[in-house]
């Protein structure tokens, strides 16, 4: 099959999000794409396996679906592009509809029939994880204040005509749950998205506004939850798009300490008072399980596949007993399907077939190691077709983050979903996993702080010259390319080797003194994992400049294809136009290629395909493929 003729076969898989088990864990409602329409609501018969639509009106269309403990059914709907009412359906009929008031990211409901909105503002900042985009504000012109476009929260009785907007004194509201009336959130006092890099954990009484810190740090919170008894709560610590450890708050005492040694957890809830189910990464697949208050884990299971969740990252939703789970599940074998398991047990099981035909197009892909510089061990996936002769060219896709991984998905969407077509144009495919990345724990992804571009670096070209070795790569056809954080280490790649024929920078970092004023992330991400290297000082923008492709131009000579959004705020448009203006000076051969309308990720589908053709088409004309 044709390269492109798989990744426009891709570009129809129907992915669910925002999977949601009704209580009684019978059906499932999701999120899925609708042709000719915008995103759609179903709901999945978990019988039969048969996902109906849910109507909308002229026009509308569903963001994310939540159960109310009664059965009835949350959804959060917009129209054009705007995200802002709150339904209530109960079977077919709309019963109550509220106007939100600002773009809603989350609806957290509660027992008693009230429910936790979570919104941001017209023009706010969105991160890379949300595509970077400003969210939609028709404003012309477009005025910033500090502090003046935020996260906010606000809570409504179902029949409410409006939601009751919840006083933060200024803090934005990155996380929250809601529970006997009290708020637990995740917050900051900079509303940007460089502000998610400087959290504290905050108990908010919704009615006076009164505010009690529980914890800050200097790494990330996510996912905080409230114990049932109102006496304990619990939030995930890592790095960035946060895949770490839990840490247990005794409200009676204030005490914050680490809940036993589980890692690698991206979501979490409370069974009961005294226990917790969770998920996230292992290694390149997940883990999930049972773990008590002190940190015991009850049950605890593990899969070579991916769960699906806010962010992609692996998340589950139970019935009322905490006995069945839902979630996208997908392997390497099989596209993502609305899946369950039995919580202690795991053993998913798809129950959709919104992609069966696509089954057809997987690849083989197994897990790889080798030896990085130090002798740590570094682990990837290596994707290609069996009875292909050897020596293959190889494609190096450098994942973002850094703190995030390639894992066993059908196939890897990062890099608009090249992946999968470049092992049908008989390359193969390694996705490595460097230090710095999620699923080893905390140490391994903390071991880039500081040397962002060596320690990373080192490890990809490490696994290039093993499967060199190992004769799985022809050494004279070799490739780089990566998207975010991996479009800058391929960026970089270029001026500390000249191993490659063909690179390709997609949404890329090409300088970082300028990324620290002009990024949505500058003052959050750079401080953090430039450990702390300040741009004000001389000493910091030589530190920041040693680091930055376009400063060492002179030593670079792959051709580099560059592909970037023109609204992308966490690498601005300005980032590619540094490294096509540094690169076509020193005489390298380049190209650059800007999408309008598009942000961090590309989202169009002409855009996607004419991307994926530009990627091909560059490894073709430079003797790759």
């Amino acid at each position: 099959m044709r390269p492109l003729d798989v990744h426009d076969a891709l570009a129809g898989m129907r992915v669910p999000e925002w999977v949601s088990l009704h209580p009684d864990g019978d059906r499932v409602a999701c999120v899925l794409p609708l042709a000719g329409a915008g995103p759609r609501a179903h709901v999945l018969d978990l019988a039969d396996g048969r996902a109906e639509p849910l109507a909308a009106g002229p026009g509308e269309w569903h963001a994310l679906t939540r159960w109310l403990p009664d059965g009835r059914l949350l959804l959060a709907s917009g129209s054009g592009s705007d995200l802002d009412h709150v339904e209530l359906r109960d079977g077919l009929d709309v019963v109550w509809r509220t106007h939100a008031g600002g773009e809603i990211e989350d609806l957290v409901p509660d027992a008693d029939g009230t429910v936790l909105l979570r919104l941001a503002d017209p023009g706010s900042e969105r991160d890379g994880s949300h595509l970077a985009l400003r969210v939609n504000d028709p404003s012309d012109p477009f005025v910033r204040t500090p502090g003046g476009r935020l996260r906010r929260l606000a809570w409504a009785r179902i029949g409410d005509a409006r939601p009751r907007a919840i006083p933060l004194d200024g803090l934005t509201a990155w996380d929250a749950d809601w529970r006997d009336k009290r708020v637990l959130a995740v917050t900051s006092a900079d509303e940007t998205a460089a502000g998610f890099y400087h959290p504290r954990l905050d108990l908010v009484d919704p009615l006076t506004g009164e505010i009690r810190t529980l914890y800050t740090t200097r790494w990330q919170l996510n996912r905080p939850k409230l114990a049932p008894g109102g006496r304990a709560a619990v939030v995930l610590e890592g790095l960035s798009i946060v895949s770490g450890v839990i840490l247990y708050a005794d409200l009676v005492t204030g005490e914050v300490r680490r809940l036993g040694e589980l890692d690698d957890v991206t979501d979490l809830g409370w069974l009961d008072e005294r226990t917790l189910w969770f998920t996230g990464w292992s290694g390149t697949g997940v883990h999930g399980g049972v773990v008590d208050a002190d940190g015991r884990v009850l049950h605890r299971w593990s899969g070579q596949g991916a769960l699906g969740g806010p962010g992609a990252q692996p998340s589950l939703s139970l019935d009322r007993t905490g006995t069945l789970a839902a979630s996208s599940w997908e392997t390497a074998d099989h596209p993502p399907e609305v899946a369950v398991a039995v919580l202690a047990e795991g053993g998913w099981r798809q129950v959709s077939a919104l992609n069966t035909e696509l089954a057809a197009l997987a690849v083989r892909q197994e897990e790889v190691s080798w030896t990085g510089p130090g002798g740590l061990e570094v682990r990837g996936l290596l994707l290609h077709r069996d009875g292909d002769v050897c020596p293959q060219p190889l494609v190096v896709i450098a994942h973002g983050g850094p703190t995030w991984l390639w894992s066993s998905a059908f196939a890897p969407a990062e890099s608009d979903q090249v992946a999968l077509p470049l092992v049908h144009a008989g390359a193969a495919v390694l996705l490595p996993n460097p230090r710095g990345s999620s699923g080893r724990g905390q140490e391994y992804a903390r071991g880039v702080i500081g040397q962002v571009g060596e320690a990373d670096l080192g490890d990809v070209l490490a696994g290039v010259e093993h499967l060199v070795e190992a004769g799985i790569a022809d050494p004279g056809r070799l490739a780089i390319m990566g998207l975010s954080y991996g479009g800058y280490l391929t960026a970089w790649a270029t001026t500390r080797t000249d191993r490659f024929r063909a690179a390709v920078v997609m949404s890329g970092v090409s300088d970082w003194l300028s990324f620290c004023t002009a990024s949505n992330l500058g003052g959050g991400f750079d401080p953090l994992y430039h450990a702390g290297a300040d741009p004000a000082t001389a000493e910091g923008r030589e530190f920041l400049a040693a680091r930055s492709p376009v400063y060492h131009a002179a030593d670079a000579g792959t051709p580099t294809l560059i592909l970037h959004g023109e609204l992308d705020r966490t690498t601005p448009a300005g980032q590619a136009e540094q490294l096509y203006r540094a690169w076509s000076t020193a005489g390298v051969d380049t190209q650059l290629v800007v999408y309008p309308r598009e942000g961090h990720e590309l989202m169009e589908d002409a855009h996607r395909r004419d991307a994926a053709e530009r990627v091909i088409t560059w490894l073709v004309r430079n003797g790759v493929l």
